[in-house]
C-alpha cells in the first residue's frame, strides 16, 4: 500500500491552460516544466497537455532530453545555461537554448558545426543572467555568428506579482526599447516576457506567455490570489495515511529532542511521511494537516520518514487519509517560504498518481510500492 502520494488532476491543468490562454488568444502558450513539472511529474503532464500548448520550457539540459526521449515533440526551450560542449546534444534533440553573453555565444558558435535555435536572454532588472541594455552592441554582434539561429528574445520579470507595478513597468519599457533597437539586426520569429504574474495581473503577453506555477493552479503570490483576476484551480493534493494512534499522559515527550511535551492527556497519530518525502523539517511544532475534515497540528520534530500530529477529540483510525498542505499558501507562510518550494521539495520516492475524468490514468511509482486506493 502506498502510504504517501501526490494526486494530480490533469483536467484542472488543461482548464488552467485554457483559461490563461483566453487572456490573449493570439499569444502562444509556453508551459514551464522545470523541476520535474514543479514536482508534479514533467513527462506525464507534458504528454497530456501537449496539444493545448505551443512550447515547453525547462531549466536544465537533462530535463529537456528526458522530455524528448519520452516522445514530446513540441518545441522545448532551456531557460538556464547550457555548457557549450553540450550544445551539440541540443542540436541532436532539437532543443532551443538561451544566449546571454557574447563570449559564451562565440564559444558555442566555434564548437558546433550545425545551427542551433537560440533565444537572446535580456536582463532587464532580474539581475540573474542576460544581456543588459548598455550591451546592445554585443547583442548585435551575435548576428555574425553563423551557427546561432536567433529566433527570439526574452526576459523575466522580478516583481510582477507585487502591488507596486513601477518596477515591472520599467522592465517592460526597457525590454521594448531593446527590442526596437536591435530588431533590424535579426529575423525574430517572436518575443516573450510574460511569466504567470505578468499574464494574469498585467495582461502582458507579447507573442508568447511563459507560464509556470499558474499552469498548476497556484497563484504566484498572495496578492494575486486575493485579486483573483483569473480563477485558477489547484491541480494536485499531497496525501499520506495514519499508521498508528496512541493515547498519552501529560508529561509525555514526542519525537527527537523532546521539543514537545504534552501538558495534558492527548491522542497522537503517527503519519507515514517525513522530511525525506519533502515535508520540510521546519514544520516541526508548526505545520497543520487535514484528517477527516479537521485540522491537526504537527507536534514534535518532523522525522525523516514519519511525523506525529495531535488528533485529540477527533474520530481518527489507522489508515485514514491525510491531506498535507490543506492550504498550501498558509502553510508556506508559516515557514517563510512560498508554495513553489513546497511543491518542488516533494521527493521522488513519493508516487505521482494522475487522474483524468475522475479515473486513474497513470502512476509514476519510482520506488515501486503497491498502490491500493
Amino acid at each position: 500500500m502506498i502510504e504517501s502520494y501526490v494526486e494530480i488532476d490533469i483536467d484542472k491543468i488543461i482548464e488552467n491552460v485554457q483559461n490563461i490562454r483566453s487572456i490573449n488568444p493570439d499569444s502562444m502558450y509556453c508551459a514551464v516544466l522545470k523541476a520535474n513539472g514543479y514536482g508534479l511529474g514533467a513527462y506525464k503532464i507534458a504528454e497530456e497537455i501537449e496539444e493545448f500548448v505551443d512550447y515547453f520550457a525547462v531549466a536544465r539540459l537533462n530535463e529537456a532530453i528526458s522530455l524528448r526521449e519520452a516522445g514530446i515533440s513540441k518545441p522545448i526551450l532551456i531557460l538556464g545555461a547550457v555548457y557549450y560542449k553540450d550544445v551539440k546534444k541540443c542540436i541532436d534533440y532539437d532543443i532551443d537554448i538561451p544566449i546571454f553573453d557574447l563570449n559564451y555565444a562565440k564559444k558555442i558558435n566555434d564548437y558546433i558545426d550545425k545551427k542551433v535555435n537560440a533565444h537572446i536572454l535580456l536582463d532587464t532588472g532580474m539581475g540573474r543572467i542576460g544581456f543588459r541594455d548598455f550591451e546592445e552592441n554585443e547583442i548585435r554582434e551575435l548576428k555574425s555568428l553563423e551557427n546561432l539561429n536567433i529566433i527570439s528574445v526574452f526576459t523575466h520579470f522580478s516583481t510582477a506579482d507585487e502591488a507596486d507595478t513601477s518596477y515591472t513597468e520599467m522592465q517592460h519599457d526597457k525590454f521594448k526599447k531593446i527590442i526596437n533597437d536591435i530588431n533590424d539586426a535579426f529575423d525574430l520569429k517572436f518575443v516573450h516576457i510574460a511569466n504567470s504574474a505578468a499574464a494574469i495581473k498585467h495582461n502582458i503577453s507579447k507573442d508568447m506567455m511563459r507560464v509556470g506555477i499558474a499552469t498548476y493552479g497556484i497563484y504566484p503570490s498572495d496578492l494575486l490570489r486575493e485579486e483573483n483576476n483569473e480563477e485558477l484551480k489547484q491541480c494536485f493534493s499531497f496525501r499520506s495515511r495514519v499508521i498508528f494512534i496512541k493515547d498519552v499522559e501529560a508529561g509525555t515527550s514526542i519525537s527527537y529532542g523532546r521539543t514537545f511535551i504534552a501538558d495534558k492527556p492527548m491522542k497522537i497519530a503517527t503519519l507515514s511521511i517525513g522530511y525525506a518525502d519533502g515535508f520540510i523539517r521546519a514544520f516541526s511544532n508548526l505545520g497543520e494537516v487535514l484528517i477527516n475534515g479537521k485540522l491537526c497540528k504537527v507536534i514534535g520534530r518532523v522525522c525523516m520518514d514519519q511525523m506525529m500530529v495531535d488528533v485529540t477529540g477527533i474520530d481518527v483510525k489507522v489508515d485514514d487519509k491525510v491531506i498535507i498542505y490543506p492550504d498550501i499558501y498558509k502553510e508556506a507562510s508559516k515557514i517563510d517560504t512560498i508554495p513553489y518550494e513546497l511543491m518542488t521539495s516533494i521527493n521522488l520516492r513519493v508516487p505521482r498518481i494522475y487522474k483524468k475524468s475522475g479515473k486513474i490514468i497513470s502512476i509514476d511509482n519510482y520506488i515501486g510500492e503497491i498502490y491500493e486506493d
